[in-house]
């Protein structure tokens, strides 16, 4: 199976600092991912490698198989991600900020929020303007219900 996600000897170097140094990742279709570091690893820093919103120093990113360049918008569409703090509005419930997210990443099919609330076991959270839906929600709404590849 070939990967969705790999690198290749990346490298950011700023100031003739490196903040990373040949990182080498290979994440196939279907597996979750994580970064587990220290403040100041780089985690950030590979992130927006992957996103094209740095270009590396040395080494290369593809996505689905593409190497990313500058004019990478199609794969690019093909993406979502969240990097730091995601924008919420605080007059909004969880629930709607979810569904707002969702309609404008083009995820959104009615009652997909309120299925993936069931699933989780949340039906009724979230339901006051700034209420959370549950512990974290600000990195997980980033993963809108619906949300396939």
């Amino acid at each position: 199976m070939p990967d969705i996600i790999q690198t290749n000897q990346l490298t950011k170097t700023i100031d003739g600092r490196d903040l990373v140094r040949n990182v080498n990742i290979h994440v196939k279709k279907g597996e979750i991912y994580g970064f587990l570091g220290p403040n100041g690893a780089g985690k950030t820093s590979v992130m927006k490698m992957i996103t094209n919103l740095w270009k590396p120093t040395e080494g290369e990113v593809l996505l689905f198989g593409e190497k990313l360049t500058p004019d990478s918008y199609e794969v690019l569409k093909r993406m979502g991600s969240i990097i730091e703090f995601p924008g919420f509005y605080d007059h909004m419930s969880g629930k709607e900020n979810l569904q707002l997210h969702c309609e404008y990443m083009g995820y959104y099919t009615p009652g997909s929020v309120e299925n993936a609330l069931e699933m989780l076991g949340a039906v009724g959270s979230g339901e006051k303007a700034g209420e959370k839906l549950f512990a974290g929600d600000e990195a997980a709404s980033g993963n809108c219900p619906g949300n396939s590849p």
